[in-house]
């Protein structure tokens, strides 16, 4: 039988915030000892990062360490926090055969036949771009984020044996029950369109028609609240599985509008579409998050004993009306053991395939 805890401490002090959550889980756990902890400090502690480490393996000497420090925010059962001094810790009594904690400095190092590996990495220094189709061909689901600073050099990567300051670290799961939820932070306006010319990351047409064109019919039919979410967050959708019958949110992979191209009228995106692909406008939404967040947590399996959170830094207090939200929709629909943070960029699959996400929420979650 697994066992999980979790507690998010509040202390200015390394030390005291690792020994208040630790007294926490080591209560929660009634002495079992846990196989795998993951340490998620906030920003306050980046010069103190092997303080935090140090504090963890002394509590914790037998079990399997890994974490970070997130610039974000870290988030526990009902909590974020995004500005303040805190170090979220999250035990797990797994078999200890079927975890393994690994460094990750090129896409070789992913294990064959992992089912799921979590991962923290770098966003300057992590081969993200070979991590993806590597973890495709062997079947791995990959669920992360980037929990890096604002410069090279920024990131605290913490294992047990030391901090890394680039690059990318991970947990190989080999545990049968553990799964992967991603949950997007925009909502579809607008109809499908189906791309007909494109050129690099430029859609050119949209249903035969110039892209550029196709965007203003779309804004023009809008009401005046998604047309002033449209003018703040709009971005591009693409359909992953264009086998479905229909689409719906959670369907298209979501990225960034870059621009128009003012000679061809193409709609620049962070992406580079297909001609064929299904491509439908989406706006940035706290209403549409909250459902999708909802959806996919209720078409997971029931039996979750714990779970691991990695969200945007655009979602929190920037997204949504009220501090808390995501960390809320959790406890209120899992109430699990948490730990999580809020990342510069999200991993997680979607139809079977990897993908860097932005404004999702990802979770990966344990079994009973």
């Amino acid at each position: 039988m697994f066992r999980y805890a979790s507690h998010l401490a509040h202390d200015v002090d390394a030390e005291m915030a690792v020994n208040r959550a630790a007294d926490q889980i080591e209560t929660a756990l009634e002495g079992v000892e846990p196989t795998l902890v993951v340490v998620l400090a906030s920003d306050h502690f980046r010069d103190e990062a092997d303080a935090v480490r140090r504090a963890v393996i002394e509590r914790f000497p037998r079990a399997q360490v890994v974490g970070a420090v997130i610039p974000g925010g870290v988030i526990g059962v009902g909590e974020e926090t995004e500005q303040e001094a805190a170090i979220s810790l999250w035990a797990g009594v797994l078999p200890r055969d079927q975890i393994e904690v690994i460094e990750l400095e090129d896409a070789n190092d992913l294990p064959a036949g992992a089912g799921v590996v979590v991962i923290f990495a770098d966003p300057f220094t992590a081969p993200t771009d070979r991590f993806l189709p590597t973890a495709d061909a062997r079947g791995i689901s990959l669920v992360g984020g980037f929990t890096g600073g604002s410069s090279p050099g920024a990131a605290r990567l913490i294992t047990s044996e030391r901090i890394l300051t680039e690059g990318a670290i991970g947990i190989r799961i080999d545990v049968p029950g553990v799964a992967t939820i991603v949950s997007q932070g925009a909502r579809p306006i607008g109809g499908d369109l189906v791309v007909t010319a494109a050129e690099g990351n430029v859609v050119l047409e949209l249903a035969s028609k110039p892209a550029v064109e196709q965007l203003h019919a779309v804004l023009g039919a809008l009401d005046p609240e998604d047309l002033h979410l449209a003018r703040v967050g709009l971005m591009a959708g693409i359909v992953i599985d264009e086998n479905r019958p229909d689409y719906d949110v959670g369907d298209f992979l979501v990225r960034g509008l870059l621009g128009i191209e003012a000679e061809s009228g193409g709609l620049a995106i962070a992406a580079e579409p297909r001609v064929g692909q299904t491509f439908r406008f989406h706006v940035r939404d706290g209403t549409g998050a909250d459902a999708d967040l909802r959806r996919v947590i209720g078409l997971a399996d029931p039996n979750v004993g714990a779970a691991l959170i990695f969200a945007c830094t655009g979602r929190g207090r920037r997204m949504f009306e009220q501090q808390h939200h995501d960390a809320g929709v959790i406890a209120e629909l899992l109430n699990v053991p948490l730990a999580g943070g809020f990342c510069q960029g999200e991993l997680g699959p979607i139809a079977g395939t990897n993908h860097v996400h932005a404004f999702t929420a990802t979770m990966v979650t344990f079994p009973l």
